[in-house]
């Protein structure tokens, strides 16, 4: 069976809560994801928690990013799956 290709939506900066995406692929739909400020400096390496700096980890990092996405969808509940440090 053929590797699903998962997509990353555009990520919404969300002041205390950092940046809010989702993955979808086909045959498993969407789930939604939270990055919090704190994980995109440590471990995606942006400089400082301004949106600027969030956005672009988060654009620097989006093939490790692709792969979390892979192992943490789970069928949707209405959650958001937050990522941690030690996912990426």
């Amino acid at each position: 069976m053929a590797p699903v290709h998962i997509n990353l939506t555009t990520p919404l900066v969300m002041n205390e809560s950092g940046l809010w995406f989702s993955a979808y692929g086909f045959g498993w739909g969407y789930c939604a994801f939270e990055l919090r400020p704190d994980v995109i400096c440590k471990s995606l390496g942006a400089a400082n928690e301004s949106p600027k700096q969030l956005l672009l980890a988060f654009q620097l990092g989006r093939q490790r990013l692709l792969g979390v996405a892979g192992r943490k969808a789970v069928p949707s509940n209405g959650n958001r799956i937050q990522i941690t440090a030690e996912d990426l």
